[in-house]
This record gives structure tokens, sequence and C-alpha cells, in this order.
């Protein structure tokens, strides 16, 4: 049986799928990887130095035909689906395709019937987003966690017998990345994450990002590192990155639009202060429980919502002239959190993310077993 893992959103998604493939391959599956650019090709590099003697055969889509010609002038950087139309013919060789995507959906009718679409999500937040209707083309999904599971099979998205609950794979892999890493900052001060999400409805970077680099840069008591959603400032031209760049100060203020660092825990791990809005990120800066600030840039009314339940785990702040004080405040204010956080980061990843990879492994390596069992017995 030939599995491929699949791969034409943002590069970061590897993290969160490719471990699996690694697992899988290690218990002697057949696997195969198809990246949509070069890009990809690095973070398979990382995984791959993770999981030695993993060198599955790597194919580059989009190499030809619309795709090709949509990128060569820039008109898309990654045309999910040009290339998931143009590679048809390779796709339709597989068992089954595994993917952190639900675009590939769009692609269900025209691969055969023993061809099995497998979900896996690459991120573990609490926005709605994650009650996606598409979720029901899947023949199989892996959850991060009980609440994942819990608002899935409300909302009729996953079914009994088509998901299993392995735990957050990113952060299972994340510690064989991590073995000597320098501090982000040499000078002994705090360091505080900014990460805004990319969508401007939700995001805090368009009415508090300018000014709140501009505080930091005034003071001396805390670094700053302005690590937003890589799509955040990826359709932006390359002056107004570079504005945005040349507000970074030397050995205090760090800011990164596009870097691998993004995606690698570089920053989640080495910051001691979260400051974010809707980023499912924080849950990933929670592996160790730290203080966390929320910044409530459009006057949500969040209480009660569902969609914003990690703002319970931290203090909210709804005009930037009271982020100061809730800084200085925050790690005495911590204890207030930490059980909470613990809690609902148990909940979200299912606890100890050790293993994640290899119990999403074998969810997988079962459900297509039992389905080619099922066909042989007719059933």
């Amino acid at each position: 049986m030939r599995t491929l893992f699949l791969f034409i959103g943002e590069p970061h998604q590897i993290f969160h799928a490719l471990p699996i493939a690694a697992e899988m391959a290690a218990a002697g599956e057949e696997v195969e990887v198809a990246v949509a650019s070069g890009d990809h090709l690095r973070m398979v590099e990382q995984v791959a130095l993770a999981y030695p003697g993993f060198a599955p055969r790597i194919t580059l889509l989009g190499q030809r035909g619309l795709a090709r010609w949509l990128r060569d002038w820039g008109l898309f950087r990654n045309p999910r689906l040009p290339m998931l139309f143009g590679a048809l013919p390779f796709l339709r060789d597989f068992d089954a395709i595994v993917v952190p995507e639900r675009t590939t959906t769009a692609i269900r009718h025209f691969l055969p019937r023993r061809t099995r679409l497998i979900f896996t999500p690459h991120g573990a937040g609490d926005r709605a987003i994650m009650l996606d209707p598409r979720d029901r083309h899947f023949h199989f999904v892996l959850v991060a966690g009980e609440k994942s599971e819990q608002r899935l099979l409300g909302a009729g998205t996953i079914r009994p017998g088509h998901y299993a609950v392995n735990g957050y794979v990113k952060l299972d892999l994340m510690p064989r990345l991590q073995a000597a890493r320098e501090p982000l900052f040499a000078n002994g001060r705090p360091t505080i994450l900014y990460a805004p999400h990319f969508r401007r409805d939700l995001s805090s970077w368009d009415r508090f990002g300018r000014d709140l680099i501009a505080w930091f840069a005034a003071q001396d008591r805390y670094n700053l590192v302005v690590a937003p959603h890589v799509r955040l400032f990826a359709e932006a031209s390359e002056a107004e990155r570079a504005a945005i760049e040349r507000l970074a100060v030397p050995d205090k203020i760090l800011i990164d639009l596009g870097s691998d660092r993004l995606f690698d825990m570089s920053y989640t791990s080495g910051a001691d202060i979260y400051v974010g809005d809707v980023s499912s990120q924080v849950y990933e800066f929670l592996a160790t429980p730290r203080p966390c600030l929320f910044l409530n840039a459009h006057r949500v009314p969040w209480q009660g919502d569902p969609d914003y339940l990690f703002w319970t785990l931290g203090g909210v702040v709804d005009d930037l002239a009271d982020l100061p004080a809730a800084l200085d405040a925050a790690p005495a204010h911590h204890v207030r959190y930490a059980d909470a956080q613990r809690e609902r980061l148990a909940e979200s990843i299912g606890g100890d993310p050790a293993g994640a990879a290899r119990r999403g492994a074998e969810a997988i390596s079962a459900f297509l077993a039992k389905g080619a069992l099922q066909d042989k017995s007719g059933g």
C-alpha cells in the first residue's frame, strides 16, 4: 500500500505531518512525499535530520503546465488548485494521501475510489476555523486533543471509526530540533514575543503593531521579538517589508517576517512572555507554561465565547497604553493562570506530546489495513 504525504500549503505545515511519515516509514510502510516548492524542501531536510534513516522519495510539484506559468509570472507563489489538477496522474497512483490542509478535497472526485484522503491538522487553537465542513470529505482525520474531538464531533465533521486522537505532532518533533539553541538575546533582559495573526479582521497588527514596536524601542527593560504569522506579510511589497524590518534595534528588537525560525519554535521556546491576539501559536508557547497577554484590538466581547477560550489563560489588554503595566505584572500574575494553562494545553494537544507522531502513524496504518481487509472481503 502506497501512502503519499502531500504538502501544497505553507512550508511550516510540514512540521505538523511529516514526522508521521517518518514513523510510518520506520514501521516498514511504503511512504513518499510531494511538496509545492523548494522552500518546502528545507523543512523536509530538518525533519529528516531529526529522524535518522528517513529518506523518502520526494517529488517537487508544479514544475510544468498552468501552475508553473502562474508561478513564473509572479501571480501565485503556490497555485494550489492548478498544481493539484496538474499532478492528478501522479496522485492517482497512491492508495492514501495524507494532507495538513483542506484544499486537496477539491480533487476527491478525480481520484480512484480506492484512494483514501487523510487529514492531519496544523494547529490546535480555539477558533471556529477548525469547524470546516470540508473535513467531512476525508476518509480519516487525526485530532490533536479532547477539546478538538468534542467540537468536531458536535459539528458532525468527524465520525466514530474515522478519526483518532493522537496529540500535537509539532511539539513531539521540536525536542529533537532544539538540542543546542543559543539564546535569542545575550543581554539578560526578559524577552517578549509578539505574534500577531494574519487575518486583518482578527489581527492586532494594524491597530497596535507599529506603536507597540515604538514603545519597546524607547525602553530598556525588555527585548522584543516581532514574529507574525508568515501570511501577514506574504503579499506585501519589498518596500513594505523593508519599512517594518527597519524598525528592528540591535540587541533589543528582532523583527522576522519570513524566515524558517517562524516555524521551528525558535521564538516560542526562547521567549519569556507571549503577546498575541487569536493565533493558535499560543499553545506551542504554552508547551512550557509561561505568562501570556492578549491584545483585544477589535473590542471583541470575548468572555464566554469558545473561539476565545485561550484568552482566559492570561491578561487581556484593550488599550495599548495598558500594555506596559500588564507586562510588568505578568510574571507575578502568572500563578492565576498556570493551572488553567496546563488544563487547556492537555485538552488541546492531549497532554504530553511525546509519541504524537508515532500514534498518528499507527492510527493511519490501522485504518488503511482495516479498509484493505474490508475490500478483500467485499465489505
